[in-house]
Protein backbone atom coordinates (compact mmCIF):
# COMPACT_ATOMS: atom_id res chain seq x y z
CA UNK A 1 0.00 0.00 0.00
CA UNK A 2 1.31 3.46 -0.89
CA UNK A 3 1.63 6.47 1.38
CA UNK A 4 -1.49 7.96 -0.16
CA UNK A 5 -4.21 8.23 2.47
CA UNK A 6 -7.49 6.45 1.88
CA UNK A 7 -10.68 8.22 2.90
CA UNK A 8 -13.49 6.44 4.69
CA UNK A 9 -17.11 7.43 5.02
CA UNK A 10 -18.97 7.53 8.32
CA UNK A 11 -22.64 8.06 9.07
CA UNK A 12 -23.81 11.25 10.76
CA UNK A 13 -24.69 9.50 14.08
CA UNK A 14 -21.17 8.08 14.26
CA UNK A 15 -19.65 11.50 13.52
CA UNK A 16 -21.65 13.04 16.37
CA UNK A 17 -20.74 10.21 18.71
CA UNK A 18 -17.05 10.35 17.91
CA UNK A 19 -16.99 14.13 18.41
CA UNK A 20 -18.45 13.64 21.88
CA UNK A 21 -15.82 11.00 22.66
CA UNK A 22 -13.07 13.28 21.34
CA UNK A 23 -14.20 16.19 23.53
CA UNK A 24 -14.55 13.98 26.60
CA UNK A 25 -11.09 12.49 26.16
CA UNK A 26 -9.67 15.96 25.50
CA UNK A 27 -11.15 17.12 28.82
CA UNK A 28 -9.46 14.15 30.49
CA UNK A 29 -6.14 15.09 28.94
CA UNK A 30 -6.63 18.70 30.10
CA UNK A 31 -7.05 17.53 33.68
CA UNK A 32 -3.96 15.32 33.48
CA UNK A 33 -1.82 18.21 32.20
CA UNK A 34 -3.33 20.57 34.78
CA UNK A 35 -2.43 18.22 37.62
CA UNK A 36 0.98 17.46 36.10
CA UNK A 37 2.27 21.00 35.50
CA UNK A 38 0.52 22.93 38.26
CA UNK A 39 3.67 22.25 40.26
CA UNK A 40 5.68 24.58 38.00
CA UNK A 41 3.86 27.74 39.07
CA UNK A 42 4.11 26.66 42.72
CA UNK A 43 7.83 25.82 42.81
CA UNK A 44 9.00 29.21 44.22
CA UNK A 45 6.65 28.90 47.22
CA UNK A 46 7.47 25.21 47.74
CA UNK A 47 11.19 25.99 47.51
CA UNK A 48 10.88 28.66 50.21
CA UNK A 49 8.66 26.69 52.61
CA UNK A 50 10.37 23.30 52.34
CA UNK A 51 13.89 24.73 51.91
CA UNK A 52 14.76 22.78 48.74
CA UNK A 53 17.42 23.39 46.09
CA UNK A 54 16.85 23.22 42.33
CA UNK A 55 17.94 19.59 42.07
CA UNK A 56 15.25 18.51 44.53
CA UNK A 57 12.68 20.64 42.72
CA UNK A 58 13.77 19.02 39.47
CA UNK A 59 13.15 15.59 41.02
CA UNK A 60 9.62 16.65 42.01
CA UNK A 61 8.94 18.04 38.54
CA UNK A 62 10.49 15.13 36.66
CA UNK A 63 11.43 11.71 38.02
CA UNK A 64 8.87 11.65 40.86
CA UNK A 65 6.10 11.79 38.28
CA UNK A 66 7.68 10.39 35.13
CA UNK A 67 9.21 7.14 36.43
CA UNK A 68 5.93 5.44 37.36
CA UNK A 69 3.90 7.32 34.75
CA UNK A 70 6.12 5.91 32.03
CA UNK A 71 6.81 2.41 33.31
CA UNK A 72 3.24 1.56 34.34
CA UNK A 73 1.87 2.85 31.06
CA UNK A 74 2.67 -0.36 29.17
CA UNK A 75 1.05 -2.93 31.53
CA UNK A 76 -2.01 -0.72 31.90
CA UNK A 77 -2.14 -0.27 28.12
CA UNK A 78 -2.06 -4.05 27.69
CA UNK A 79 -5.18 -4.24 29.85
CA UNK A 80 -6.73 -1.60 27.60
CA UNK A 81 -5.72 -3.53 24.45
CA UNK A 82 -7.16 -6.78 25.79
CA UNK A 83 -10.26 -5.51 27.60
CA UNK A 84 -12.36 -2.33 27.89
CA UNK A 85 -10.60 0.98 27.60
CA UNK A 86 -13.09 3.40 29.14
CA UNK A 87 -12.92 1.88 32.62
CA UNK A 88 -9.13 2.03 32.54
CA UNK A 89 -9.42 5.75 31.76
CA UNK A 90 -12.09 6.42 34.39
CA UNK A 91 -10.28 4.63 37.23
CA UNK A 92 -6.94 6.21 36.33
CA UNK A 93 -8.47 9.69 36.20
CA UNK A 94 -10.09 9.29 39.61
CA UNK A 95 -6.80 8.07 41.09
CA UNK A 96 -4.54 10.89 39.88
CA UNK A 97 -7.13 13.50 40.88
CA UNK A 98 -7.19 12.12 44.43
CA UNK A 99 -3.38 12.04 44.60
CA UNK A 100 -3.25 15.68 43.47
CA UNK A 101 -5.34 16.59 46.50
CA UNK A 102 -2.82 14.73 48.68
CA UNK A 103 0.00 16.85 47.22
CA UNK A 104 -1.53 19.81 49.01
CA UNK A 105 -1.25 17.97 52.33
CA UNK A 106 2.47 17.18 52.04
CA UNK A 107 4.58 18.16 55.06
CA UNK A 108 8.08 17.62 53.62
CA UNK A 109 9.95 16.62 50.48
CA UNK A 110 9.37 12.88 50.94
CA UNK A 111 5.59 13.10 51.34
CA UNK A 112 5.31 15.48 48.38
CA UNK A 113 7.54 13.17 46.34
CA UNK A 114 5.31 10.16 47.14
CA UNK A 115 2.16 12.09 46.30
CA UNK A 116 3.67 13.06 42.96
CA UNK A 117 4.47 9.40 42.35
CA UNK A 118 0.78 8.67 42.94
CA UNK A 119 -0.20 11.29 40.36
CA UNK A 120 2.11 9.61 37.86
CA UNK A 121 0.64 6.17 38.58
CA UNK A 122 -2.88 7.46 37.93
CA UNK A 123 -2.02 9.36 34.77
CA UNK A 124 -0.29 6.30 33.30
CA UNK A 125 -3.66 4.83 32.33
CA UNK A 126 -5.40 7.69 30.56
CA UNK A 127 -3.43 8.74 27.48
CA UNK A 128 -2.54 5.37 25.84
CA UNK A 129 -6.13 4.13 26.06
CA UNK A 130 -7.42 7.48 24.78
CA UNK A 131 -5.08 7.37 21.78
CA UNK A 132 -6.24 3.84 20.99
CA UNK A 133 -9.92 4.87 21.04
CA UNK A 134 -9.34 7.93 18.85
CA UNK A 135 -7.29 5.92 16.34
CA UNK A 136 -10.25 3.56 15.97
CA UNK A 137 -12.67 6.48 15.48
CA UNK A 138 -10.76 8.62 12.97
CA UNK A 139 -9.40 7.42 9.64
CA UNK A 140 -5.80 8.17 8.64
CA UNK A 141 -6.39 11.37 6.69
CA UNK A 142 -8.26 12.92 9.64
CA UNK A 143 -6.26 11.40 12.46
CA UNK A 144 -3.66 14.17 12.83
CA UNK A 145 -6.42 16.75 13.26
CA UNK A 146 -8.22 14.60 15.83
CA UNK A 147 -4.97 14.02 17.70
CA UNK A 148 -4.16 17.73 17.49
CA UNK A 149 -7.54 18.64 19.01
CA UNK A 150 -6.88 16.08 21.72
CA UNK A 151 -3.44 17.64 22.28
CA UNK A 152 -5.01 21.08 22.74
CA UNK A 153 -6.16 19.69 26.07
CA UNK A 154 -2.58 20.31 27.18
CA UNK A 155 -2.92 24.03 26.49
CA UNK A 156 -6.25 24.21 28.26
CA UNK A 157 -4.76 22.45 31.28
CA UNK A 158 -1.72 24.73 31.29
CA UNK A 159 -3.88 27.84 30.94
CA UNK A 160 -6.05 26.89 33.91
CA UNK A 161 -3.10 25.68 35.95
CA UNK A 162 -0.96 28.76 35.42
CA UNK A 163 -3.65 31.45 35.61
CA UNK A 164 -5.84 29.98 38.35
CA UNK A 165 -2.97 28.24 40.12
CA UNK A 166 -0.91 31.43 40.21
CA UNK A 167 -3.83 33.44 41.60
CA UNK A 168 -4.70 30.86 44.26
CA UNK A 169 -1.03 30.51 45.24
CA UNK A 170 -0.70 34.25 45.86
CA UNK A 171 -4.03 34.62 47.66
CA UNK A 172 -4.23 31.37 49.63
CA UNK A 173 -0.95 29.47 49.28
CA UNK A 174 0.35 26.59 47.20
CA UNK A 175 -1.50 23.90 49.16
CA UNK A 176 -4.92 25.30 48.28
CA UNK A 177 -4.00 25.25 44.58
CA UNK A 178 -3.48 21.48 44.72
CA UNK A 179 -6.71 20.94 46.65
CA UNK A 180 -8.72 23.02 44.20
CA UNK A 181 -7.81 21.15 40.99
CA UNK A 182 -8.40 17.60 42.21
CA UNK A 183 -12.20 17.57 42.51
CA UNK A 184 -13.15 18.11 38.81
CA UNK A 185 -11.31 14.93 37.84
CA UNK A 186 -13.58 12.79 40.03
CA UNK A 187 -16.64 14.21 38.27
CA UNK A 188 -15.26 13.66 34.76
CA UNK A 189 -14.26 10.10 35.71
CA UNK A 190 -17.87 9.31 36.59
CA UNK A 191 -19.11 10.81 33.30
CA UNK A 192 -16.67 8.65 31.33
CA UNK A 193 -17.70 5.47 33.13
CA UNK A 194 -21.40 6.16 32.53
CA UNK A 195 -21.50 7.64 29.01
CA UNK A 196 -18.39 6.90 26.92
CA UNK A 197 -18.81 4.21 24.25
CA UNK A 198 -15.85 2.57 22.56
CA UNK A 199 -15.49 1.78 18.85
CA UNK A 200 -14.60 -1.69 17.57
CA UNK A 201 -10.86 -2.21 17.08
CA UNK A 202 -9.83 -1.11 13.60
CA UNK A 203 -13.19 0.55 12.89
CA UNK A 204 -11.75 3.65 11.18
CA UNK A 205 -9.47 1.47 9.06
CA UNK A 206 -12.35 -0.60 7.74
CA UNK A 207 -11.29 -3.71 9.65
CA UNK A 208 -14.45 -3.93 11.79
CA UNK A 209 -18.13 -3.75 11.02
CA UNK A 210 -19.96 -0.54 11.92
CA UNK A 211 -22.09 -0.40 15.03
CA UNK A 212 -24.84 2.15 15.58
CA UNK A 213 -23.82 2.84 19.14
CA UNK A 214 -20.10 2.26 18.39
CA UNK A 215 -19.69 -0.28 21.17
CA UNK A 216 -16.75 -2.71 20.81
CA UNK A 217 -17.41 -6.19 19.56
CA UNK A 218 -16.49 -9.05 21.87
CA UNK A 219 -13.07 -10.51 21.25
CA UNK A 220 -12.07 -7.89 18.71
CA UNK A 221 -8.46 -7.67 19.90
CA UNK A 222 -5.80 -10.18 18.97
CA UNK A 223 -4.22 -11.68 22.06
CA UNK A 224 -0.62 -10.79 21.27
CA UNK A 225 1.85 -11.02 24.14
CA UNK A 226 3.56 -7.93 25.52
CA UNK A 227 7.13 -8.87 24.54
CA UNK A 228 6.22 -9.79 20.93
CA UNK A 229 4.26 -6.53 20.63
CA UNK A 230 7.14 -4.42 21.98
CA UNK A 231 9.64 -6.30 19.79
CA UNK A 232 7.56 -5.65 16.68
CA UNK A 233 7.04 -1.96 17.44
CA UNK A 234 10.73 -1.34 18.13
CA UNK A 235 11.61 -3.13 14.90
CA UNK A 236 9.74 -0.38 13.02
CA UNK A 237 12.46 2.18 12.22
CA UNK A 238 10.06 5.09 11.75
CA UNK A 239 8.41 4.28 15.08
CA UNK A 240 11.75 4.30 16.92
CA UNK A 241 12.90 7.54 15.32
CA UNK A 242 9.58 9.33 15.88
CA UNK A 243 9.70 8.31 19.55
CA UNK A 244 13.25 9.64 19.90
CA UNK A 245 12.17 12.88 18.24
CA UNK A 246 9.25 13.08 20.65
CA UNK A 247 11.66 12.48 23.54
CA UNK A 248 13.76 15.49 22.57
CA UNK A 249 10.71 17.71 22.17
CA UNK A 250 9.38 16.59 25.54
CA UNK A 251 12.79 17.14 27.13
CA UNK A 252 12.87 20.78 26.15
CA UNK A 253 9.12 21.41 26.40
CA UNK A 254 8.58 20.02 29.90
CA UNK A 255 11.89 21.38 31.10
CA UNK A 256 11.09 24.91 29.97
CA UNK A 257 7.50 24.84 31.25
CA UNK A 258 8.66 23.52 34.63
CA UNK A 259 11.35 26.18 35.07
CA UNK A 260 10.12 29.21 33.13
CA UNK A 261 8.04 30.55 36.05
CA UNK A 262 11.08 30.33 38.34
CA UNK A 263 13.26 31.97 35.68
CA UNK A 264 10.83 34.89 35.37
CA UNK A 265 10.70 35.24 39.15
CA UNK A 266 14.47 35.11 39.70
CA UNK A 267 15.85 36.92 36.67
CA UNK A 268 13.02 39.43 36.17
CA UNK A 269 11.34 39.70 39.60
CA UNK A 270 7.84 38.77 38.42
CA UNK A 271 5.37 37.63 41.15
CA UNK A 272 3.54 34.28 40.86
CA UNK A 273 0.15 35.69 39.89
CA UNK A 274 1.64 37.82 37.10
CA UNK A 275 3.74 34.89 35.88
CA UNK A 276 0.69 32.62 35.89
CA UNK A 277 -1.52 35.13 34.10
CA UNK A 278 0.94 36.06 31.35
CA UNK A 279 2.33 32.59 30.74
CA UNK A 280 -1.12 31.05 30.91
CA UNK A 281 -2.36 33.40 28.21
CA UNK A 282 0.68 32.68 26.04
CA UNK A 283 0.15 28.94 26.32
CA UNK A 284 -3.62 29.17 26.06
CA UNK A 285 -3.61 31.37 22.95
CA UNK A 286 -0.51 30.37 21.01
CA UNK A 287 -0.55 26.67 21.86
CA UNK A 288 -3.87 25.78 20.19
CA UNK A 289 -2.87 27.72 17.06
CA UNK A 290 0.31 25.71 16.71
CA UNK A 291 -1.28 22.41 17.69
CA UNK A 292 -4.40 22.55 15.51
CA UNK A 293 -3.28 24.70 12.55
CA UNK A 294 0.32 23.51 12.17
CA UNK A 295 0.22 20.11 13.79
CA UNK A 296 -3.29 19.13 12.77
CA UNK A 297 -4.86 20.78 9.75
CA UNK A 298 -1.62 21.52 7.88
CA UNK A 299 -0.15 18.08 8.55
CA UNK A 300 -3.41 16.36 7.58
CA UNK A 301 -3.77 18.38 4.37
CA UNK A 302 -0.22 17.68 3.27
CA UNK A 303 -0.40 14.05 4.43
CA UNK A 304 -3.31 13.29 2.12
CA UNK A 305 -0.76 12.97 -0.65
CA UNK A 306 2.15 11.76 1.45
CA UNK A 307 2.04 10.78 5.13
CA UNK A 308 5.71 11.68 5.49
CA UNK A 309 4.71 15.34 5.51
CA UNK A 310 3.84 14.91 9.19
CA UNK A 311 7.52 14.36 9.98
CA UNK A 312 8.70 17.08 7.64
CA UNK A 313 6.36 19.65 9.20
CA UNK A 314 7.57 18.76 12.69
CA UNK A 315 11.23 18.85 11.67
CA UNK A 316 10.95 22.31 10.15
CA UNK A 317 9.05 23.61 13.17
CA UNK A 318 11.65 22.17 15.56
CA UNK A 319 14.43 23.97 13.68
CA UNK A 320 12.56 27.25 14.21
CA UNK A 321 12.33 26.51 17.94
CA UNK A 322 16.07 26.85 18.50
CA UNK A 323 16.36 30.60 17.77
CA UNK A 324 12.91 31.20 19.29
CA UNK A 325 14.09 29.92 22.66
CA UNK A 326 17.17 32.15 22.50
CA UNK A 327 14.92 35.23 22.33
CA UNK A 328 13.16 34.06 25.52
CA UNK A 329 16.37 33.31 27.39
CA UNK A 330 18.11 36.58 26.53
CA UNK A 331 15.07 38.88 26.75
CA UNK A 332 15.90 42.10 28.67
CA UNK A 333 12.66 42.16 30.71
CA UNK A 334 10.06 39.69 31.96
CA UNK A 335 7.40 41.17 29.71
CA UNK A 336 9.68 40.78 26.70
CA UNK A 337 10.47 37.19 27.69
CA UNK A 338 6.77 36.28 27.91
CA UNK A 339 6.11 38.02 24.59
CA UNK A 340 8.96 36.12 22.96
CA UNK A 341 7.57 32.89 24.41
CA UNK A 342 4.47 33.07 22.19
CA UNK A 343 6.40 31.52 19.29
CA UNK A 344 7.85 28.59 21.32
CA UNK A 345 4.41 28.12 22.89
CA UNK A 346 2.97 27.62 19.41
CA UNK A 347 5.84 25.57 18.02
CA UNK A 348 6.53 23.65 21.22
CA UNK A 349 3.45 21.41 21.13
CA UNK A 350 2.42 21.15 17.49
CA UNK A 351 4.44 17.95 17.04
CA UNK A 352 2.05 15.92 19.21
CA UNK A 353 -0.76 15.30 16.74
CA UNK A 354 1.38 14.21 13.75
CA UNK A 355 3.69 12.15 15.98
CA UNK A 356 0.79 10.16 17.40
CA UNK A 357 -0.73 9.77 13.93
CA UNK A 358 2.54 8.44 12.48
CA UNK A 359 3.32 6.08 15.35
CA UNK A 360 -0.23 4.74 15.40
CA UNK A 361 -0.13 4.20 11.61
CA UNK A 362 3.05 2.16 12.02
CA UNK A 363 1.36 -0.12 14.60
CA UNK A 364 -1.13 -2.96 13.96
CA UNK A 365 -4.61 -2.22 15.32
CA UNK A 366 -4.18 -4.86 18.03
CA UNK A 367 -1.11 -3.04 19.40
CA UNK A 368 -2.20 0.59 19.29
CA UNK A 369 -2.66 1.18 23.01
CA UNK A 370 0.66 -0.59 23.56
CA UNK A 371 2.25 1.58 20.85
CA UNK A 372 0.99 4.69 22.64
CA UNK A 373 2.20 3.45 26.02
CA UNK A 374 5.64 2.46 24.70
CA UNK A 375 5.95 5.87 23.04
CA UNK A 376 5.09 7.54 26.35
CA UNK A 377 7.42 5.23 28.30
CA UNK A 378 10.47 6.17 26.27
CA UNK A 379 9.44 9.76 25.62
CA UNK A 380 8.56 10.55 29.20
CA UNK A 381 11.53 8.83 30.83
CA UNK A 382 13.84 10.89 28.63
CA UNK A 383 11.74 14.01 28.28
CA UNK A 384 9.50 14.44 31.29
CA UNK A 385 11.84 12.59 33.63
CA UNK A 386 15.16 14.15 32.65
CA UNK A 387 14.10 17.52 31.21
CA UNK A 388 13.20 19.33 34.47
CA UNK A 389 15.86 17.41 36.39
CA UNK A 390 18.61 18.14 33.85
CA UNK A 391 17.89 21.86 33.86
CA UNK A 392 17.69 21.91 37.67
CA UNK A 393 20.99 20.07 38.13
CA UNK A 394 22.70 22.29 35.55
CA UNK A 395 21.34 25.37 37.30
CA UNK A 396 22.79 24.23 40.64
CA UNK A 397 26.12 23.48 38.93
CA UNK A 398 26.23 26.96 37.37
CA UNK A 399 25.07 28.80 40.50
CA UNK A 400 28.55 29.42 41.99
CA UNK A 401 29.48 31.31 38.84
CA UNK A 402 26.22 33.01 37.83
CA UNK A 403 24.19 33.23 41.05
CA UNK A 404 20.48 33.85 40.47
CA UNK A 405 21.16 33.96 36.73
CA UNK A 406 22.24 30.29 36.66
CA UNK A 407 18.77 29.16 35.62
CA UNK A 408 18.86 31.45 32.58
CA UNK A 409 21.96 29.69 31.25
CA UNK A 410 20.69 26.22 32.18
CA UNK A 411 17.73 26.85 29.86
CA UNK A 412 20.16 26.88 26.93
CA UNK A 413 19.60 23.13 26.83
CA UNK A 414 16.32 23.93 25.03
CA UNK A 415 17.67 25.09 21.63
CA UNK A 416 20.15 22.21 21.58
CA UNK A 417 17.35 19.69 22.17
CA UNK A 418 15.20 21.27 19.45
CA UNK A 419 17.89 20.70 16.82
CA UNK A 420 18.32 17.07 17.93
CA UNK A 421 14.54 16.52 17.73
CA UNK A 422 14.40 17.89 14.20
CA UNK A 423 17.10 15.45 13.09
CA UNK A 424 15.18 12.43 14.42
CA UNK A 425 11.90 13.48 12.78
CA UNK A 426 13.51 14.02 9.38
CA UNK A 427 15.14 10.60 9.69
CA UNK A 428 11.82 8.90 10.55
CA UNK A 429 10.22 9.88 7.23
CA UNK A 430 12.64 7.68 5.28
CA UNK A 431 11.00 4.38 6.34
CA UNK A 432 7.44 5.42 7.25
CA UNK A 433 5.81 4.00 4.11
CA UNK A 434 7.43 0.58 4.42
CA UNK A 435 6.59 0.43 8.12
CA UNK A 436 2.90 1.17 7.48
CA UNK A 437 2.73 -1.65 4.92
CA UNK A 438 4.41 -4.05 7.35
CA UNK A 439 1.98 -3.08 10.15
CA UNK A 440 -1.01 -3.74 7.86
CA UNK A 441 0.32 -7.20 7.01
CA UNK A 442 0.77 -7.94 10.73
CA UNK A 443 -2.97 -7.48 11.41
Amino acid sequence: MSLRAVAGSKSEPVRIARTYVLLLLTATYSLSILDRFLLGILLPQIKAELQLNDSYLGLLSGIAFALFYATLGIPIARLADRYGRKYVIAISLALFSFMTVLCGSAVNFLTLFLARVGVGVGEAGTTPASLSILSDLYEKQRRSTAMAIFSVGANVGLLIGFVVGGYVAVEYGWRHAFWMVGIPGIIVAAIIALTLKEPPRGYADGLAQSAQDIEPAAGDTDRIGLLPAVKFLLSQKSYRRNVLGLSMMLFIGTGVIAWLPSYLARSHGMPADEVGRTLGLALGLAGPIGTIVLGGLLADRLSRKDLRWGGWVIGLGALLLAPAYLFVIYAPTGTAAVGAYFLPAALGVFYQGPTVAMTQAAAPVSMRATAGALMLLIGNLIGLGLGPLGIGVLSDWLEPRFGDESLRYALLLAPVGAIAGAAWYFSATRTLGADIERAERQR
